[in-house]
């Protein structure tokens, strides 16, 4: 059944019952948000066991689906048991367990973007006790909103020249944009000056930004040693660990869209109009190499293997420098084919 993701509420008429909900779409910020409001409004305040799976689990042991869900636990009555990145063939899969799961279970599908001929999609959409909600990226009037619900929760007051710029600027993707936003929210938090246009400008568009930037550059040429080196330089002085995963995020994020646009059709220059903000005179020749160069089933992969390691870095402060070491490296190493 499809189910718009301001339509969530339904989910609260299911109570204890057992749910499946695919969550998909390219705005990985809409997925996460929508897929964090299920899990409150089936949950409320119950206790639950969290379990994750993903493609290859399900390829090691087609039966981990069954047994993650049918296996009760001593200590929790609610299971939340999420799949990421499951495949077509694993519908059948998907099939012979639902059929038979038990209440007080939240199962979750988790994917990018999903065509029209997706047989998961089709399982979902069709079946009227099942929901499927799509995220795509924000248009002008959901951006808007976004930016007045920002400003209004955390006290802030935006002129409209900031709101215009804000609206020119920001991505389409909530994710991103969240990240842009706390920037101000952050600098603006102990100050009681007004918010001035040229303060977010720099903002947005900061020193550190740049270096990270010239480290996407680096880790997308596979340049392991020289991408190294400017992590080395920018954790060294303090950038958080998350920032930088969250950084190359954005940029392969730009990349997957401009690619999704010109699988369809469209050449490099149109299918990079739509890209907020723009791409930088600059910096095009590098991203459209980047473009070229890497498939997009390896970008999608590397954007699975970053969001991992940003929740890994979450749950292990300590060892967040070193998560982030790994999986910057292994990009970084993964690249370096596509420029022999």
């Amino acid at each position: 059944m499809i189910v718009k993701n301001q339509q969530l509420a339904q989910i609260s008429r299911f109570e204890s019952r057992f749910l499946a909900t695919l969550v998909y779409g390219p705005n990985e910020g809409l997925v996460r948000e929508c897929i964090k409001e299920i899990k409150k409004l089936y949950l409320k305040e119950n206790k639950f066991e969290d379990i994750q799976i993903n493609a290859k689990d399900i390829d090691d042991d087609p039966l981990i689906i069954d047994q993650s869900i049918n296996t009760i636990s001593m200590f929790t009555e609610f299971k939340v048991v999420l799949v990421n990145a499951i495949k077509d063939k694993h519908v059948k899969i998907l099939e012979s367990v639902m059929q038979s799961a038990p209440d007080k279970t939240l199962f979750i599908i988790k994917e990018s973007n999903l065509t029209t001929a997706s047989k998961i999609r089709k399982f979902f959409d069709k079946d009227p006790t099942y929901f499927s909600i799509a995220c795509y990226d924000d248009d002008g009037k959901d951006l808007m909103k976004s930016i007045n619900t920002f400003a209004e929760k955390n006290s802030l007051i935006f002129n409209r020249d900031v709101k215009n710029y804000l609206l020119e600027n920001l991505s389409s993707d909530r994710m991103i944009n969240q990240n842009e936003l706390e920037k101000i929210h952050l600098y603006y938090s102990k100050s009681k000056n007004s918010i001035e246009l040229d303060v977010v400008k720099s903002l947005l568009n900061d020193s550190s930004s740049q270096n990270l930037l010239k480290m996407n550059q680096t880790v997308m040429y596979g340049k392991i040693g020289h991408s190294s080196d400017v992590l080395n330089k920018l954790l060294t002085e303090g950038t958080n660990p998350i920032a930088v995963i969250r950084s190359l995020i954005i940029y392969l994020k730009r990349i997957q869209a401009t690619k999704i646009r010109m699988k369809q059709g469209a050449d490099f220059e149109v299918a990079i109009k739509n890209l907020k903000p723009p791409v930088f005179w600059k910096e095009k020749d590098n991203f459209k190499i980047h473009c070229q160069r890497w498939p997009l089933k390896i970008i999608e992969k590397n954007l699975s293997d970053l969001l991992d390691a940003e929740v890994q870095c979450k749950s292990d402060s300590n060892l967040a420098k070193m998560i982030c070491e790994k999986f910057i490296t292994e990009i970084s190493h993964r690249g370096s084919q596509y420029y022999q």
